[in-house]
């Protein structure tokens, strides 16, 4: 039988908690953050679920802090990690480093939810010599150039995630062995999308909060055995996903 995908939005980042556009820009775990990676391994542990054979991360630090904490509690820090850019947050382009409810103001919801959850939605892209133009970073010195994204929607991460996660994930997955990914928030939406035959106006609402694990188990076809994706906290997931939902608004009023 095929493997088991344990799939992990990073823990809060010092910009999640002010509430501003992440994306590619490298910024730290909070120390809510820290707190729900080490509950995430604790879910784990308790859930049953065997330990993982490998784990995926981005090349951001808050998911591999994230990890690394979470392979810490686990007691399994001597498996493989992979790091990959093509496992980075969306780029955010232009909105990076703004505060949500800022661009809310200028720009109107309408806009607002397009750029930041419509599948389709791509922000003005960065230039070089902005203060978040970030793809000149030495960690993707050996990506080209013409590779790396200046902003992103969700259907172009899809388009790049797609081909690492079919090359590098799924065959752990075909040999029978739990895969841990720790990535982000927009990775999970893309990758959930493609397993779930999500439709691009229904992701626009699905959100995925910090600190949770989701558990894909799959079957002999290589879907998921469920048609649906389920938290090893469900009560506590649906809350923090209705908080992210209400996101740029409640600092506008």
């Amino acid at each position: 039988m095929p493997g088991t995908l344990i799939l992990i939005r990073h823990g809060q980042s010092l910009w999640n908690k002010d509430d501003r556009f992440c994306g590619w820009v490298d910024i730290k775990l909070s120390e809510t953050g820290r707190e729900q990676a080490r509950h995430s391994a604790k879910l784990i542990l308790e859930s049953g679920y065997v330990q993982p054979d490998i784990c995926f991360t981005s090349r951001l630090s808050r998911a591999i802090e994230s990890a690394n904490i979470i392979l810490e509690e686990m007691n399994c820090q001597y498996i493989d990690e992979v790091k990959s850019w093509r496992l980075n947050e969306r780029h955010y382009g232009k909105l990076q480093g703004e505060p949500k409810s800022h661009i809310l103001e200028l720009y109107g919801k309408e806009r607002y939810q397009f750029w930041r959850r419509a599948f389709k939605g791509c922000p003005p892209a960065v230039d070089p010599g902005d203060k978040y133009y970030c793809i000149d970073d030495r960690r993707y010195a050996k990506v080209a150039k013409d590779e790396l994204p200046r902003a992103e929607s969700l259907q172009m991460v899809t388009k790049r995630l797609l081909p690492f996660y079919n090359k590098h994930v799924v065959p752990h997955l075909e040999a029978d062995e739990t895969v841990l990914m720790v990535t982000h928030g927009s990775i999970v939406r893309a990758l959930v999308k493609h397993l779930y035959a999500i439709d691009d106006e229904a992701i626009s609402s699905v959100n995925i909060p910090n600190g949770i694990p989701m558990v894909i188990k799959f079957n002999s076809a290589m879907a998921p055995e469920t048609d649906h994706f389920e938290f090893l906290d469900p009560e506590r997931a649906r809350i923090e996903a209705e908080k992210i939902a209400r996101q740029g608004f409640e600092k506008s009023k």
